[in-house]
């Protein structure tokens, strides 16, 4: 098992500096066992809650959702509702998901653990074919088996969920599952046309979640705010993954055209008011494109300005949010979002003036470099 690492909050530049504690290595066979024993744990709670079923096409691929009772599901669902559907074929994945408040079971095992480890720490174990994230600040386990094509997620309680799970949930999973099809997931937001889009990447606060918020009202197709997947071949590519959006709670009201928040914050700086895109804007949304441009967005200047940048400055801006939210940090997907923009060219998108400026800066870009 390799040791704690200690993120930064997902919504917060802030990180703890508290160290953690090292955690005894865990062998491949001992890991096999944990990994069949929370598999175990979650079809006990299944067997006394029963199963709620859905099935989502992402990125070309059938993942199957399977939920003891219906309560985290309800939660947990409603971010890849615009992937739904009734799909004949198997699920290239399906994730197991259940709490145990709700489903009135104990938790599966976990590692011993300090009660005073930062909430962000992380306790990581791998092999070649399994792979488990345990978060003992947020009383959260993340499980994959890729040779069964299976993964599990568990909270102690859906009723302390930070308010980023359900706004992208399964994060981690699809980190590993989608690694292993060719495929990143990638800390950026996504708006173009059919014919293609850009990827919009920057730190928290850069104004890529305005940018790409501010587009429901123009000709762009929504496919994220926070998280997409990005293909290389045959040719760059974008997969939508969440029809959700987040923003701080007081910039809502800089567009106006929003639906009130599905959830908002608690009024602590950290947390941000969360919209489902497809509820009130589904002819908005789409699947993906294929991906043309990356922009890197700052607040600046009087109306939208697009200038070209090195193709270095956006993976300053796209690479170290991605890799820290993610476990672990891989070096071939630092390689790998650096072929994509050699691919791809990479422009810098001031914002700072008229909002409603910001699209048709964006479908002018889509137009010059599809020339």
């Amino acid at each position: 098992m390799a040791g704690p690492t200690r993120p930064p909050n997902p919504e917060t530049a802030a990180e703890s500096t508290k160290a953690s504690r090292d955690v005894e290595a865990v062998s491949p066979a001992h890991l096999a066992t944990w990994v069949g024993e929370i598999g175990e744990a979650f079809e006990e709670a299944a067997a006394a809650n029963g199963v709620v079923e859905r099935r989502v096409r992402l990125g070309g691929l059938v993942l199957g959702l399977r939920a003891a009772g219906p309560r985290l599901l309800e939660q947990l669902g409603p971010a890849l509702d615009h992937l739904a559907g009734d799909f004949d074929e198997d699920p290239a994945l399906t994730i197991s998901i259940w709490d145990s408040a709700g489903a009135g079971v104990a938790p599966p095992p976990l590692p011993e653990t300090d009660p005073d480890e930062p909430r962000g720490a992380v306790f990581y174990s791998a092999d070649d074919l399994r792979q488990v994230a345990y978060q003992p600040g947020l009383s959260q386990l993340s499980a994959y088996d890729s040779a069964a094509g299976a993964a599990w997620f568990w909270c102690r309680s859906s009723a302390t969920l930070p308010f980023w799970e359900p706004a992208a949930p399964f994060r981690q999973i699809l980190h590993w599952w989608l690694a292993r099809r060719g495929l990143m997931l990638l800390h950026g937001a996504a708006v173009g046309l059919s014919t293609g889009g850009v990827l919009l990447a920057g730190r928290g606060g850069s104004g890529k979640s305005t940018c790409a918020l501010a587009s429901l009202t123009s000709d762009l197709l929504y496919a994220g705010d926070d998280y997409v997947a990005v293909a290389e071949d045959p040719e760059p590519y974008v997969s939508s993954l969440y029809c959700s959006g987040k923003l701080q709670p007081g910039h809502a009201k800089l567009l106006p055209h929003l639906p009130p928040p599905s959830f908002d914050g608690d009024g602590s700086p950290e947390e941000k008011a969360v919209f489902y895109v497809r509820e009130r804007f589904p002819d908005r949304m789409c699947q993906g494109f294929p991906l043309r441009a990356v922009l890197v967005p700052t607040v600046r200047g009087s109306e939208p300005r697009i200038t070209p940048v090195p193709a270095g400055a956006a993976l300053r801006a796209l690479a170290p949010s991605t890799l820290l939210q993610l476990y672990p940090a891989r070096p071939e997907a630092l390689a790998g979002m650096a072929r994509l923009l050699r691919r791809v060219p990479a422009y810098a998108l001031e914002v700072g003036g008229p909002i409603e400026l910001i699209p048709q800066a964006i479908e002018q870009l889509l137009r010059d470099v599809s020339r």
